[in-house]
């Protein structure tokens, strides 16, 4: 793995490896593993950009990059979270615990209500269940992911759609989903909210893609 390290003061963060991020947003990543996760790596060069967002607090959004390049029989993976305005001390790689338990399809609790549980979409992949636009899906302890139409997002065709589950009726989840063989490129979806009580929760989406085989 390549190192690069910050000089002075600074509100970018490059982060070596699948450390940080991984750590903290990637709870039981095994469960959701295909909707969050990367899957076996194909081989190849690749660059993901997500950005990263908050909308009911007035923290800045953060810009997660992610960089993969062949090196000889291995591979440099390289991590960049950028958030402008914020102090160095002050920037973290994912949303805080709540926001990351819910990505990982676990749950967390700090004295309000629990992130949705979202690990019933890992039976997409399990069951090679293919996401079609205009559809539903019913899927195990409760849950449900209804789909939309067809859009595109930073270059790739991806479908919308909701996901709800019986246990947590004042949340739900908006994605955007691309084919499998993206989904394995991408750390998260192309496109993720957590809704509570009508208000976004939290937010990311994929703002640049590229992949080279």
């Amino acid at each position: 793995m390549k190192l690069f390290t910050d000089r002075g003061k600074s509100s970018d963060l490059v982060l070596v490896g699948l450390s940080v991020l991984l750590a903290v947003t990637l709870l039981q990543v095994n469960a959701t593993a295909g909707i969050f996760g990367m899957g076996e790596y194909p081989g190849g060069t690749l660059k993901a950009v997500f950005r990263i967002s908050e909308p009911t607090s007035d923290a800045p959004p953060r810009e997660y990059t992610i960089k993969v390049e062949p090196a000889g029989d291995s591979y440099d993976v390289t991590e960049k979270v950028s958030s402008p305005g914020r102090e160095r001390e002050d920037v973290s790689t994912a949303f805080g615990a709540s926001g990351g338990a819910s990505a990982g399809g676990s749950r967390y609790d700090e004295g309000g209500s629990p992130s949705m549980d979202l690990s019933p979409l890992s039976t997409i992949d399990d069951r090679n269940i293919e996401i079609k636009p205009n559809n539903r899906i019913l899927l195990p302890d409760g849950g449900r992911l209804v789909t939309e139409d067809e859009d595109t997002i930073a270059g790739l065709t991806v479908v919308r759609g909701t996901f709800t589950h019986s246990n947590y009726p004042n949340q739900r989840a908006r994605f955007a989903f691309t084919d499998r063989d993206r989904r394995d490129l991408l750390l998260f979806p192309a496109f993720f909210e957590l809704i509570e009580d009508g208000e976004v929760e939290s937010r990311i989406e994929l703002v640049e893609f590229s992949y080279r085989s």
